[in-house]
């Protein structure tokens, strides 16, 4: 199952047998901002490994049920579930079970937070560092500390802007 489904029963959205609570922007960067300023540079990490482990086990199960077991297709996968829920279009550049490179414009965070506070220099798509960090994981099957994944450019730095993740598994 790629999309999510309405569990009727339950009053739930789900996807990949996780629940799915949707947020609009000006919650999702208000909500970032909020734990940046109590937790201070902590918080880029905490926001990060919240969104790897989610991505990974929500992709995992989606990969499962579906029956996708090559690599780039699930990959694809995790960028179509990635733009289906709203978070931006992603592109899967010279990705391997080994890392790469995902280039995300637009950006649902990024557009979030200029149209909220205008442009920054600092990073502030965090949750799809976290969710790509996750994806790879789920692909590849491997735990999510051997995954890296740094910020090559950042779309909030300037309008039309991407951002522009490297992954690497050590």
């Amino acid at each position: 199952m790629r999309t999510p489904t309405f569990d009727a029963d339950r009053g739930e959205i789900v996807l990949g047998g996780q629940r799915l609570v949707f947020h609009c922007h000006h919650y999702n960067v208000a909500l970032q901002r909020s734990l940046e300023d109590a937790l201070g540079p902590r918080a880029v990490e905490i926001q990060r490994l919240a969104a790897a482990e989610t991505a990974r086990l929500t992709l995992a199960s989606v990969f499962a049920e579906s029956d996708i077991r090559d690599f780039d297709a699930r990959m694809q996968c995790a960028a179509s579930v990635f733009a289906d829920a709203g978070f931006g279009r992603a592109t899967i550049v010279a990705m391997t079970s080994m890392g790469g490179r995902v280039e995300v414009a637009p950006s649902h965070y990024a557009l979030g937070w200029t149209s909220k506070w205008g442009t920054t220099p600092n990073a502030v798509d965090h949750f799809a560092a976290g969710y790509f960090r996750g994806a790879l994981c789920a692909a590849s099957e491997i735990a999510p500390e051997r995954v890296a994944v740094t910020v090559l450019a950042e779309a909030a730095a300037r309008e039309g802007a991407s951002t522009i993740l490297s992954l690497e598994v050590r």
